[in-house]
């Protein structure tokens, strides 16, 4: 087959000479865009997966590599922190995904404790739902899961869906047609990504990496056709889909493409310029192992990529990239700015514990969901640092005095500015 090098060739002399990346000057071709050094213009062309000027949102290019890393107290003004409450039928090791929704918490840990568990704002545990197993009411490896008016929905391995009511009392199972990675509800249809694996659920039986399906009728749309294959097998990979308001998003890594959904198709929101400092083709070449790969990355570590991963709220929209280690990439909707954030910042706001993962991004809060020995152990190496506090340090300090070992987990907001 032919390798990667070969197919994106031409497209990279074309590429050094622009100083833009090759898959970021594809990425315009397959939609039917132009490029020029400063405005995106539609042209002429028949696909329906086209953007316009008239008819949809600019596309917006973010020049990664110009964006310097910020301070936390740079975007963060204050941090706030709540004891979600123990409780035996809770197992959670590590938190896979949250959502807050009607009130509620909602976490879930896929692959270790396999347990769902759901609080009250407050962190006062309302119910857990632990049902690993192979049985009808029972989840295998969980991709993903949704709440829908208070129910719960679950997409586990192999296109099987598991259904719940607002107390966690199963309903029904049932084995959809295809795989899917990621779900979200879309009025009474579903949008699934179904990977970039080959499959006939596109037009004119080509392969569809998001589908618009209906459970009822089995009426399937596709939303977006596998238009690279950048995708390491064995990579898993969360919160690809995402929903604010009537807005979709969805993103995958190693693709510097971040899409909306636009004139029922998704088409590209954001691309990710890493100019000439990304991953090269060819380490993307089939014949290339996921070792071979993995140890690219490792020799190579101020290469550049998508790490996919996407939070969004109508003021922001957070996802990450690689280089040098991982960075938060925030982008500010009203205002246009971006920031970034290096995985490990030392938060200068609290002394507290710094931003690891976007767990959720609730409205202008990013909430993230540690182990309490994580708190317990940044409390203890701060206090050693210093013997004077200030305000927000003290009450760092004093949320940590309630934890105990026995704890389970802790809820931090870090509110941006």
């Amino acid at each position: 087959m032919e390798s990667l090098a070969s197919q994106f060739g031409l497209e990279l002399r074309s590429a050094v000479q622009r100083n833009i990346s090759p898959i970021t000057k594809l990425a315009f071709q397959l939609f039917g865009l132009c490029f020029t050094s400063v405005l995106f213009l539609s042209c002429n062309a028949n696909s329906q997966n086209q953007i316009s000027a008239t008819d949809s949102k600019d596309v917006e290019l973010i020049a990664v590599e110009e964006i310097k890393p910020s301070k936390l107290s740079d975007v963060v003004d204050s941090i706030s922190y709540t004891r979600l409450e123990y409780h035996p039928d809770h197992r959670a090791r590590r938190i896979d995904k949250v959502i807050i929704e009607d009130g509620f918490v909602y976490t879930f840990d896929y692959s270790f404790g396999k347990s769902l568990s759901v609080y009250s704002l407050d962190g006062s545990f309302q119910f857990a739902i632990t049902n690993p197993g192979q049985g009808p009411n029972e989840y295998r490896a969980v991709h993903d899961f949704l709440v829908d008016k208070g129910k719960i929905e679950i997409l586990d391995i192999g296109g099987k869906m598991l259904f719940f009511d607002e107390q966690g009392a199963f309903e029904r199972s049932i084995k959809l047609p295809f795989s899917a990675q990621a779900f979200i509800k879309i009025g009474d249809d579903y949008l699934f990504q179904t990977g970039k694996k080959l499959n006939e659920l596109g037009r004119n039986g080509n392969s569809c990496e998001v589908i618009q399906y209906n459970l009822e009728s089995k009426k399937t749309d596709c939303l977006l056709e596998i238009n690279n294959d950048r995708r390491i097998n064995g990579s898993w990979e969360k919160d690809m889909l995402k929903r604010v308001g009537n807005e979709y998003y969805y993103a995958t890594g190693f693709n510097d493409t971040i899409y909306s959904k636009q004139d029922g198709y998704f088409s590209p929101r954001f691309i990710m310029d890493f100019s000439l400092n990304g991953l090269p083709e060819e380490i993307f070449d089939k014949n290339v192992s996921v070792g071979e790969f993995v140890q690219f990355q490792s020799n190579n570590p101020e290469k550049f990529y998508h790490s996919a991963g996407i939070q969004v709220s109508s003021d922001f929209l957070i996802t990450r990239y690689s280089s040098d280690g991982l960075h938060h990439l925030i982008y500010d909707f009203k205002k246009r700015n971006k920031a970034a954030l290096e995985f490990r910042v030392k938060n200068d706001v609290d002394g507290g514990l710094p931003i690891p993962f976007t767990y959720v991004l609730n409205n202008r809060d990013i909430i993230v969901v540690y182990d309490s020995e994580y708190v317990l152990g940044r409390a203890s190496e701060l206090q050693k640092e210093k013997n004077q506090f200030s305000k927000k340090e003290q009450a760092f300090l004093d949320f940590a005095n309630k934890l105990d070992t026995d704890s389970s987990l802790a809820m931090i907001s870090y509110h941006l500015k």
